[in-house]
Formats: C-alpha cells, sequence, structure tokens
C-alpha cells in the first residue's frame, strides 16, 4: 500500500483521537449535545482512517457508513455489534445537531463516549495489523 496512504490514514485517526478527547470534557461542562456531536464525529473520522487505506473518500456522509458497513462489517472484519454502534452515534448526533427538541442526558452521553472510544480503539488494532501484513512502514 502506498505510504501516502498510510500517512492520511494516520492523519484520520489522530483526529479521531484528538475528538474523542475532546468528549469527557464536554460531559464535564454539561454539554452533552456537544459531546454525542464529537463521539459520532470522532468514529466517522476513524472509518475515514480505514478508508484511506483502502484510497476510498465519499462527500457523504451516508455514503462511507454504507461502504464500512458493506466492506467491514459484513464481511465479518469488524464484529456486527459496530453497525448498531454507528447507528446509535449518528442518530444522537442528527438530534444534538438539528433537533431543537432533542435532550441528550448525561447517560445517552456517556454511553456515546465509550461506544466511540471503543469503536476507535478497534480502528486502530486494525489498521496496525493491516499495515504491518502489507509490508509498509508502520507509524500507525
Amino acid at each position: 500500500m502506498p505510504d501516502q496512504l498510510v500517512v492520511l490514514s494516520e492523519m484520520q485517526l489522530e483526529r479521531a483521537k484528538v475528538l474523542l478527547r475532546s468528549v469527557p470534557v464536554l460531559i464535564k461542562i454539561g454539554d452533552y449535545d456537544s459531546a454525542a456531536n464529537r463521539a459520532y464525529y470522532a468514529a466517522f473520522h476513524a472509518i475515514k482512517a480505514v478508508e484511506a487505506l483502502d484510497n476510498y473518500d465519499s462527500k457523504k456522509h451516508s455514503g462511507l457508513l454504507s461502504r464500512f458497513r458493506n466492506e467491514y462489517i459484513r464481511t465479518g472484519i469488524f464484529d456486527a455489534k459496530y453497525s448498531d454502534v454507528l447507528s446509535g452515534l449518528s442518530h444522537f448526533r442528527q438530534d444534538s445537531d438539528y433537533n431543537i427538541f432533542a435532550t441528550i442526558s448525561i447517560e445517552v452521553a456517556e454511553e456515546q463516549m465509550q461506544n466511540a472510544a471503543d469503536f476507535v480503539e478497534q480502528i486502530e488494532a486494525y489498521m496496525k495489523r493491516r499495515v504491518r501484513e502489507n509490508g509498509s512502514a508502520e507509524t500507525v
């Protein structure tokens, strides 16, 4: 795999980690809507990290999520539970961003934080294996 794809993938993964680190801070100050948003985007950038290794990108969230489900979840590379995790993260992000009447509770925000953290961790482990198996210089 070309080294530039590995670098792009690493950049996306680092973005996911930065976003994830902001979630507990947002929860602590009581901004549960923003915490749900950042949890979703952490998972979203983790997906973009994997997709970068395939030299794939999509301008639409739905396209990226759909391809990830088809290529990585339905094939068994990632556990099927992550389809539900991604659905939940997406749902609460949509609510927090667009539904003024929606209220994200601290419990939901914390659950989404845990789901996103688990997902990003799984993505990182996969990326390390994949880069190592393909013989590229591993820096992930």
